[in-house]
């Protein structure tokens, strides 16, 4: 029973850490409307409609050829970062623009309706589609999502209509911008942006405070404290099972690798209570300390929080059976230990879904590499065992078989009866007769 317990735990957790290298393989990621629908907070009372109509400039900061499709179309990746200066009062921000970009056969062009106001036809090259956020000038806050579409004109400029919605802080805000890019020369773009961004005063007030809980250093070392927690547990669940299947048997002794073990544990603990701390103290995104510590209890990414909320626990009860093993024995211990695994999963899922660095490919690299070392030592770990029962079998057969004790006694017609030992008494003034006197 213990071990179908243990081997169930162990399972689960594997299953997760599978479930989070598929998502990371086949790309997952939350769309840009679901973003929205996931951010917290009600909208604001107060408003402020902040507008943006000028001169703007930016550049392309990625332009990726992805091949030709079925229908002949040059198909293309575009990243466009522009930074949009209010007129009159209001903060700067910055717009960041990605879209797929498909440009006609040849240089043949179409008649298409132009996505600007009032545009009407234009001869259009190429469509375009994606999504874009508006951030503050650090990027350090997102201020709305939104999605894009866009026309290559055949004179060369590009037409974008963004319609995004607002996000954390600035929930209940909207935001509807149109750009004219003009055909220039290597990354550098310039052109016209006409609209108005629908921000409420809390956004406002964020955005332009002087509190240092606001400031880049706070969100830097919130993703590093986290990232950083992540790689020590991954380290301490592949250390953990390394020493499961004797990796370091012939090359190391084993008190040395549980102390590694050991430390690195420590190590996840101490930036997990720091990346908890630093997300209560965020002032971008809020947590109060219910939402830290109840699974679905914001609305702000609910699902991929609660995952997060969920290894936490776990690792509280890993590693609170480990300070009172002694009590607890050792065979719960050990079924309660397998749980780091599912803990790891979870987080996992958390730091694809819900972090920043998600869409980073370096950290979905990573996701992989710990995946498929966790499968490779899951599979040592299953040969190990298997060739630990086939030894114990081994060692039963060969193992002589103990031949029952042949009974002491006098063979009779009846059987084998048992010696009748006749004791002598003689009074304590007597002795016993010398063998010449009988």
């Amino acid at each position: 029973m213990e071990t179908l317990l243990r081997h169930r735990i162990t399972l689960s957790g594997l299953f997760i850490v599978v479930l989070t290298g598929a998502a990371v393989v086949f790309g997952l990621q939350p769309t840009a409307a679901q973003a929205a629908q996931n951010t917290s907070g009600a909208p604001q009372a107060a408003h402020k409609v902040i507008n943006y109509t000028g001169k703007i400039s930016g550049a392309i900061t990625e332009n990726t050829y992805l091949g030709t499709d079925d229908q002949g179309f040059s198909l293309y990746y575009l990243t466009i970062k522009a930074t949009l200066i209010p007129q009159g009062t209001g903060p700067s921000l910055v717009v960041n623009i990605n879209v797929s970009e498909g440009l006609l056969p040849g240089i043949s062009t179409q008649q298409q309706q132009d996505v600007l106001p009032n545009g009407g036809t234009v001869n259009a090259s190429g469509t375009m589609r994606g999504n874009a956020t508006v951030t503050n000038t650090a990027g350090t806050i997102t201020l709305y999502v939104a999605n894009v579409s866009g026309l290559d004109i055949s004179d060369g400029s590009m037409h974008f209509d963004l319609e995004g919605t607002g996000t954390g802080k600035a929930s209940g805000g909207k935001t509807s911008l149109y750009f004219n890019f003009s055909s220039s020369d290597g990354d550098t773009i310039t052109g016209q942006v006409t609209g108005t961004v629908d921000m409420p005063q809390a956004a406002l007030d964020l955005i332009t405070s002087k509190d240092p809980l606001v400031g880049p250093t706070v969100w830097y070392l919130m993703r590093a404290s986290g990232l950083a927690a992540l790689a020590t547990l991954a380290a301490t669940v592949l250390i953990g099972l390394a020493l499961r299947v004797r990796l370091w048997k012939e090359r190391l002794e084993r008190w040395r690798v549980y102390d590694v073990h050991l430390t690195v544990s420590v190590l996840t603990g101490v930036f997990l209570g720091t990346h908890l701390l630093l997300v209560f103290l965020d002032r971008i995104v809020p947590f109060s300390l219910a939402d830290i510590l109840i699974p679905l209890h914001d609305s702000y990414q609910p699902i991929w929080i609660a995952a997060g909320i969920l290894g936490f626990y776990l690792l509280l009860v890993v590693w609170g059976s480990s300070l009172v093993r002694s009590k607890i024995g050792y065979s719960l211990w050990r079924q309660l230990h397998p749980l780091a695994l599912l803990a790891l999963g979870l987080v996992m899922l958390h730091a694809l879904f819900a972090g920043t660095d998600g869409p980073q490919i370096w950290l979905r690299i990573a996701l992989v590499l710990i995946v498929l070392a966790i499968i490779w030592l899951a599979e040592r770990w299953k040969r190990v065992k298997s060739f630990e029962e086939m030894q114990r079998r081994r060692s039963r057969r060969q193992q002589p078989r103990r031949m029952p004790a042949a009974p002491q006694g006098v063979y009779s017609s009846q059987g084998y009866a048992p010696k009748t030992v006749v004791q002598h008494t003689y009074p304590p003034e007597a002795s016993p007769p010398r063998r010449s006197q009988r």
